[in-house]
């Protein structure tokens, strides 16, 4: 069962790049620590790469305890939704921009698996890394960034991936540019060469 979904989870995203999706040359790399946990994870790495590829941004996917200091790295936790919080109660996720953290609340993201949208998880990653980029807690009209994803969003990730919208790859690209400006030369070397809802 687990090698069939990271199956269509790679074919789905093979398909994505083959239906037109921008395919760009890459431009930055990104590094991403990640919790480990197998059975969320599986097939969702390759997916989250492949809609991040399509804009020319690499991730170099990390455990925590391989994460190198003082890069830049986005961090993410993988956690439950709390019974009493001040987040939404319908909430995938959240992030922190300015801290470069992420929380995805994997209980809420597991329902949609169960609802038939397997895709769920790598595009939550993608929303919220993508916040993390840009530095500024805002949301589109339509794709991967809208504020809340409807039904039909729903059916069309069963299918392919949400596309970026234009204005969030300019400010991915302004976002990592300002972190770059804001490194010392020291850190903007290092950072080049590991990688930089």
């Amino acid at each position: 069962m687990k090698t069939k979904r990271l199956a269509a989870m790679l074919a789905m995203a093979g398909a994505t790049l083959c239906a037109g999706e921008r395919v760009t040359a890459q431009k930055a790399t990104v590094t991403v620590c990640m919790d480990v946990d197998q059975h969320v994870l599986m097939g969702v790495r390759p997916l989250a790469s492949a809609m991040f590829a399509g804009i020319g941004i690499g991730i170099d996917w990390r455990e925590p305890d391989s994460c190198p200091k003082g890069v830049g790295a986005i961090q993410v936790h993988l956690s439950h939704a709390p019974a009493n919080s001040n987040t939404s109660s319908d909430a995938l996720a959240f992030a922190q921009p300015y801290q470069q953290t992420i929380v995805v609340f994997v209980d809420r993201v597991e329902q949609l698996n169960r609802k038939g949208v397997r895709s769920a998880m790598a595009h939550v990653l993608v929303h919220e890394i993508t916040h993390v980029l840009e530095g500024v807690d805002r949301h589109s009209a339509t794709g991967i960034m809208r504020a809340r994803w409807n039904d039909k969003d729903y059916f069309e990730m069963r299918r392919n991936p949400l596309p970026f919208a234009d204005e969030d790859v300019n400010l991915i690209y302004a976002g990592l540019n300002a972190s770059r400006d804001a490194l010392s030369p020291a850190l903007v070397a290092a950072q080049t060469k590991t990688a930089y809802r």
